[in-house]
Parts: structure tokens; C-alpha cells; sequence
């Protein structure tokens, strides 16, 4: 009978510790002078390539509907490590006519046997017209559990960034979300 309790013991903490995340950590730094609050954001990334498409994709999307919320236009160009021609990159921006690029790159991590469970982005923004980096952070992001939906973690991330552009005074117009966890 105690095997049984033990067994049920051991899986209910197993789902419990599956659902569970580390929060996400950013250290920032903006430029005192720059007071400008963006309007046309391309954001060129490697963001997926850690955690595959649908947290690409979720990211993306939440990114865009934050943008847009905070009065902003975003156009997001996906890079890959084995690009030959970067110049598209460039020529999107350029049509897009970005007033500031974001780029959100991935610079490290941490991994075991299952793959990529906490990975360091650092994230910039340059102001176009200064030719200028206005606002850069580290940002420690963890998968968390596979209880918990990829395309929530690819959001959560979206989220946990454009938060700090808006604790940072950057993005003025609109509010901080708050956490689902």
C-alpha cells in the first residue's frame, strides 16, 4: 500500500515541478538622452532557433500585438546562422522605413540531455535617424517544464522584454502587462 502513496507522491511532484519556471531576469541600460518613443520597429532575430517555430511564431505574434497596442508598426525579419546574403535583411528594413531596429539575438546558454532549457538573449534597440544604440539588455529566459505550452513560453518571452522597454520609459504610452505566473 505504501508503494502505491509513494508511487502517486512521486508523480503528482513530477507534474507540479514540470509546470514550474524560473522567471525571466533582464539587466538593461538606456541612454539618458534618448527620449523618443518608436513608432516603426524592424526587428531582425534568431529567436526560434533554440526552441523551434511555434516559439518563434508566438513570439512574433506577441510582440506585434504589444507593438501595436503601444502605438507602434513592427515588422520582425528572422535571421538564420547559415545566411549567405544579409543584405535582405537591410532591404526589408529599408522598405519598411523602421524609425528603430531591434534586434534580439541569441548569446548563450544552458543545456542538457533534453536540449536548450535557458537561453541569454541580448536584446538592442538603435535609433535610426542617430544611427545611435539607445537601449540594450541581457536577458535570462528559461523554457520551464514541458507541462507548459511552447507557444506560452515564446509569448512569455515577448512579454517579459517589451515590459522592460516600458519600465525603461521607452515604450510611454502604454501599460505593463502582468505575469500569468
Amino acid at each position: 500500500m505504501n508503494t502505491g502513496r509513494n508511487t502517486l507522491l512521486i508523480f503528482i511532484v513530477s507534474v507540479l515541478l514540470s509546470a514550474c519556471v524560473a522567471p525571466t531576469t533582464i539587466a538593461s541600460n538606456k541612454a539618458e538622452n534618448y527620449n523618443k518613443e518608436p513608432k516603426r520597429i524592424f526587428v531582425l532575430t534568431d529567436v526560434g532557433s533554440e526552441f523551434g517555430k511555434d516559439f518563434f511564431d508566438s513570439f512574433q505574434a506577441k510582440l506585434g500585438a504589444i507593438a501595436r497596442d503601444c502605438g507602434a508598426a513592427l515588422e520582425v525579419s528572422r535571421i538564420s546562422s547559415l545566411e549567405l546574403d544579409e543584405k535582405i535583411h537591410l532591404n526589408k528594413m529599408k522598405m519598411f522605413k523602421a524609425d528603430t531596429i531591434m534586434s534580439v539575438r541569441r548569446n548563450g546558454g544552458t543545456r542538457n540531455e533534453y536540449g536548450i532549457f535557458h537561453a541569454i538573449y541580448n536584446v538592442k534597440l538603435v535609433d535610426v535617424q542617430t544611427n545611435k544604440t539607445v537601449w540594450r539588455a541581457d536577458t535570462n529566459f528559461y523554457r520551464g517544464g514541458t507541462a507548459i505550452p511552447i507557444k506560452e513560453r515564446g509569448e512569455a518571452l515577448a512579454v517579459d522584454i517589451t515590459n522592460k522597454i516600458k519600465e525603461d520609459k521607452i515604450f510611454r504610452s502604454c501599460e505593463i502587462i502582468k505575469s500569468k505566473t
